[in-house]
């Protein structure tokens, strides 16, 4: 089962964030499956990653403001 996090961000916060994500991933010594960024508006993105592992997930998802998806079966 996938576990997919969910975090809205704003394109000027993008960078950033995404670098804050891969140094708390490095730190935490978690590797997800896959992370995807897609365009919700102008200003806007959202950013999907996926995780094995439910605690996992639960971390990052509380790490950076996001949210577990309901029913987050592979």
């Amino acid at each position: 089962m996938l576990h997919i996090v969910q975090i809205s961000l704003s394109g000027a916060e993008l960078v950033d964030r995404m670098g804050q994500m891969r140094t708390w991933l490095d730190h935490m010594r978690c590797q997800p499956g896959v992370c995807r960024v897609t365009s919700e508006d102008l200003d806007g993105c959202r950013v999907r990653v996926d995780f094995t592992e439910e605690m996992a997930a639960r971390a990052f998802a509380q790490a950076f403001g996001g949210r577990l998806l309901e029913n987050s079966a592979a």
